[in-house]
This record gives C-alpha cells, sequence and structure tokens, in this order.
C-alpha cells in the first residue's frame, strides 16, 4: 500500500535544535519475528566515484525479535556541499507488539529545504516526510509507505516567490546541466517469510559532479525465518578516507562493493556481490574485488554464519605501494553453551612498497617512515560475533589518509522468545 501528497509550502519552518534521544518505552517484549526499521535525513553518494558522507539523523534498530523498542534521532541544521542546506530534521523507529500483530515502522520528518541560493535566485522546498511500515496478523504480512512533499519555490530577484507545478511522482525534474530532482521513490517486496517497504521523499542528482543525495528515507523490514538466532554484518571489499588531490581535502569512500547479512541468514545458501574496478586518480586504484555472506541456523540452538571480502589487486599512491590477492573472512558459529568464532581465511599474497617486496612480521605491521603503515589482520570483537579488516593502510604523509583493504564482520546472536 503506498500514498503520495503534494503540499502547498507554508512559511519559513527554522526548527530549534532537536537533540538526538532515546525515547521512552515499555518494556521489550518478546516475538517470533525478525524486525528492523531505519531512517536518516540525508545521505551523500558520489558518481562513478563511491565517496560517501556519513547519514544525518541516522536512527537504527538493528534485526531483533523483540518489541517495545523505540529510537530518534535529528540535527538541526544541514549543509549540503555544494549544494544548499537543510532545516530541522527527525528520525524515528519502532518495534511494536498489540495483541497478535507486530509491526517496525519508521518514519523521518525535515521542516524545509533551500537547495540553490545564488545572485540569480533560490530555489527551496517546505516541509518533507517519508514513512515505512510492515507489520503481521491473523491474515499475513502486510507493508505501506508514504511521502509527503511540499510545493517547489523559485525566487528570482526583486520577483516574489513563484510556485512550481510537480510532475508526477517519481518523474524527475530536471534544471540543466545542474540538477535533478527525482519525488517519492517507495519499494514494497513481500516474500513467503518476510515483507520489506521503502519509502525516500528525495533523489537529487548534482549533475556536474554525478553526487547523489538522498532526503528522507524510511526502511522497515520483518521475518518469520529465525529459528533460533538473529544473524548480522557485512563484507566489503575496502572503505577509508583519501586525500582529494584537486583541494588537498580528505574523500570519505563508503564500503565497496558491499553485502549485508540478512537478519534470517541466507538459507544455507552463499549471497554475494561483486565490482569490477575503482579508481580515485594519484590515490587508489582497485581491481576487481567481491563481497560475499552466508548464514544457516537449524535445530533448537545452532547456527553458523561467515562473511567474506576479496579484493585481487590494489595500488595506492601512484603505485607506491602494490597489494595482491587481499581476502578479509569472519566465521561464527554457535552450538549449545558455546560460540566459536575466528578470522580463518584472513590472508595477502605480496606487498611491494617503491618496488621492494616487503613481508609482515609476527606482529603483522609494517611501517615505512613517512611513507606507510600497514597493519594486517586488525581484528575486534563484538558481541555475538567478529570483525576483521585485512589490511589497515595508513598513510604518514600527513594526509591522515586511512584505507581498510578487505572487511569482514560476523555476528550470530540467542534469539530471545
Amino acid at each position: 500500500m503506498a500514498s503520495s501528497v503534494i503540499l502547498l509550502p507554508g512559511g519559513p519552518a527554522h526548527a530549534a535544535p532537536v537533540v538526538p534521544t532515546k525515547a521512552a518505552a515499555s518494556a521489550p517484549r518478546p516475538t517470533d519475528f525478525g524486525l528492523h526499521a531505519m531512517g536518516y535525513g540525508t545521505a551523500i553518494k558520489g558518481g562513478q566515484i563511491p565517496l560517501a558522507s556519513g547519514a544525518t539523523g541516522f536512527a537504527h534498530i538493528t534485526c531483533t525479535t523483540l518489541a517495545g523498542l523505540n529510537r530518534s534521532n535529528g540535527v538541526a541544521n544541514v549543509d549540503l556541499p555544494g549544494l544548499g542546506t537543510i532545516d530541522a530534521l527527525t528520525t524515528k523507529v519502532a518495534t511494536i507488539k498489540k495483541g497478535k500483530v507486530v509491526t517496525a515502522t519508521s518514519e523521518h520528518k525535515l521542516a524545509g529545504i533551500t537547495l540553490l541560493q545564488t545572485a540569480l535566485g533560490s530555489l527551496s522546498l517546505g516541509a518533507v516526510s517519508s514513512s515505512a511500515k510492515v507489520w503481521h496478523d491473523a491474515s499475513g504480512f502486510h507493508s505501506q509507505v508514504d511521502t509527503q512533499i511540499a510545493g517547489i519555490v523559485l525566487t528570482l530577484p526583486g520577483q516574489d516567490p513563484q510556485v512550481i507545478a510537480i510532475p508526477t511522482l517519481g518523474k524527475p525534474i530536471e534544471i540543466p546541466g545542474l540538477l535533478r530532482i527525482t519525488l517519492g521513490e517507495t519499494k514494497e517486496v513481500k516474500k513467503e517469510h518476510s515483507i520489506f517497504a521503502r519509502a525516500q521523499a528525495l533523489l537529487i542528482e548534482i549533475l556536474p559532479t554525478n553526487t547523489r543525495v538522498k532526503i528522507a528515507l524510511s526502511r522497515a523490514r520483518m521475518t518469520d525465518g529465525v529459528v533460533n538466532s538473529i544473524m548480522s554484518g557485512y563484507a566489503a571489499g575496502l572503505k577509508g578516507k583519501v586525500l582529494n588531490t584537486g583541494d588537498s581535502s580528505l574523500l570519505t569512500i563508503g564500503r565497496t562493493p558491499s553485502k549485508d547479512l540478512p537478519c534470517e541468514g541466507t538459507g544455507g545458501v552463499v549471497k554475494q556481490t561483486h565490482t569490477v574496478g575503482l579508481n580515485i586518480p594519484a590515490a587508489l586504484n582497485v581491481g576487481a574485488a567481491n563481497a560475499a555472506v552466508y548464514g544457516v541456523q537449524w535445530g533448537r540452538r545452532r547456527a553458523k554464519a561467515w562473511s567474506q571480502a576479496s579484493i585481487a589487486h590494489v595500488s595506492i599512491a601512484d603505485g607506491a605501494i602494490e597489494i595482491d590477492g587481499i581476502q578479509a573472512r569472519a566465521n561464527v558459529k554457535r552450538v549449545p553453551g558455546k560460540l566459536v568464532r575466528n578470522t580463518r581465511g584472513t590472508k595477502t599474497l605480496t606487498i611491494t612498497v617503491n618496488g621492494e617486496p616487503q613481508s609482515l612480521p609476527p606482529l603483522g605491521t609494517i611501517e615505512i617512515p613517512g611513507v606507510v603503515k600497514i597493519q594486517e589482520g586488525v581484528t575486534t570483537m563484538v558481541r555475538g560475533g567478529i570483525e576483521v579488516i585485512a589490511l589497515q593502510v595508513t598513510l604518514l604523509d600527513g594526509t591522515g589518509a586511512v584505507i581498510d583493504l578487505g572487511v569482514a564482520r560476523a555476528q550470530v546472536k540467542k534469539a530471545i522468545r
């Protein structure tokens, strides 16, 4: 079930600061479902290069079997580099149980957006919101998505503001050579054992830089495929920060490629994705990369999962550092009374710095003063699992660039029923 509403723009909306909170809630109650809800205000991603910003106003309930959980988050103002500003935004997510009806829900609201503000005029939008809801009752799984977007207002120098007619939702508005704006993108997927809903109020594409800005996203999912454990984790070829040679700033690279481990696992089937390559001039060149996850659970208390990321070849800093055969693997197995977790399968074949082959010492760290520090198998124990970075590369040239090559995380936690 989907609905979209276009509202007339109201007056200026400048809200007081919104303080991130964890909403008050009654005692959590167990359910027979795996529940997940998340939302955020903005997220920025580059085009050909997977540069990314952190999600603003991010609120998240990770995979859980508990109802009665509430989370909220918000910020007063957000600057969109090279684009404009967003007024106060808030995100709320929750899991709910009323009688035999179990629900996961996410909603996001923001007060207003100024997309352009130049000597030639300004382009702005009023209030924007999105919501996604999934639930299960006596008749099965259901979903509902909704987006509400105020009219677009164009203000030219010396003229009164003009309300611009908005075309059909899901169809883009384009300012040639500058912006493309897509309104009201929604998705609902119902399967035999799960339901998914997603609503995104706005997608803004900055055409000269091929940058995509997602605004007001809400997402919810639930599954009855949880047998005895809830799983989570991911595999990613790489992530980190590299130097932008154009203005000497640090650019954030999001997880590329990335594959998430579903709440219920994968049913004993390997799920994977890959990229053929990535090039950031003078900073990073990556060959074929793969991300894969696996999870299965059986009986009353047995489950296992793994995630694995691999990269064939990486060249850093214009070929000063060459690395081949990178692989990260996180393994977790839960049996009655015992949790086994390790990083077996994590390895790197060869490392060359300035033409000289390097051998990793027993402590797993190479450091060439003023050039680079390379750490192998950076491992973190997490609740119910483990995370490993096959190689963490820190450039010691004063830029602060840190690149994680091969990242794997897997968790298997007991489901509360």
